[in-house]
């Protein structure tokens, strides 16, 4: 087969140009392309949008009223248990809902620490007064368990408070006085109790320091003595029995 020159090929690749496709596949084509193309359109407009129908209304309005009721259940089921809480003690299963109750109210009214601590302590030992008075032996222990807990915290409150000078005097009568229902409580004898103890200590420990500001009568004077060497002698309850006595 002869070669090629260069300029023969370029020649021949130039007469490529000049070709033309036969008039009837070109519009055989077009046809075909235009055919593929309205089919497409005809697919896409065929397919209807959805209707909404009146059970689809329904629907969304039985749903909706369905989870409302259930939310507006959800709400008195919480609401009852709440207030059957307040009539629990401690060791009672929903008794934890009406603690969380009682640091709620307690937050909203804005106490401070040392106030919520104190009439925590206060329900506390009216739960024990109410447990040991109706015989509800079973609540007993859990009570005592809860004084003990609440008695360890406010310790810690006092001392802090006590350091910072922000104890409040009036309150410390308060948790004094809660302490003379403690002692009154029959058949319960907490006053060995490590932390009940401890809040015995502290509360003497800062009454005897403002009666010693205090102007005081002679015989007042005497018993502050006497409530000072009850003291010394670790006898807390009795010291604050006197000290109950001058304060009031």
């Amino acid at each position: 087969m002869a070669k090629l020159t260069q300029k023969q090929l370029i020649d021949q690749i130039k007469t490529l140009k000049e070709v033309k496709p036969r008039k009837e596949w070109a519009v055989l084509l077009k046809s075909q392309i235009l055919e593929s193309a309205a089919e497409k359109e005809t697919i896409r407009v065929s397919v209807p949008a959805k209707k909404i129908g009146i059970m689809d209304v329904f629907s969304s309005v039985f749903f909706q009223r369905k989870t409302a009721y259930a939310f507006a259940t959800l709400v008195f089921v919480v609401i009852g248990l709440v207030g059957f809480a307040q009539y629990t003690m401690p060791g009672d299963l929903l008794f934890p809902i009406r603690k969380i109750s009682e640091q709620s109210q307690a937050s909203l009214t804005g106490q401070t620490a040392l106030k919520q601590d104190m009439a925590n302590l206060n329900s506390r030992i009216n739960d024990l007064a109410q447990a040991a008075k109706e015989g509800r032996k079973n609540n007993i222990p859990s009570a005592i368990s809860e004084i003990s807990a609440n008695a360890s915290v406010l310790v810690k409150n006092l001392k802090d408070n006590t350091k910072n000078n922000t104890a409040d005097s009036q309150t410390i009568k308060n948790i004094a006085s809660s302490l003379k229902t403690l002692a009154d409580v029959p058949g319960i004898d907490l006053s060995e109790n490590s932390d009940v103890k401890d809040l015995y200590q502290t509360v003497v420990q800062s009454q005897i320091a403002d009666l010693q500001k205090t102007t005081l009568t002679d015989e007042q004077k005497k018993t502050l003595t006497e409530i000072e060497d009850l003291y010394n002698q670790g006898k807390y309850v009795d010291a604050l029995e006197k000290i109950l006595l001058i304060n009031q």
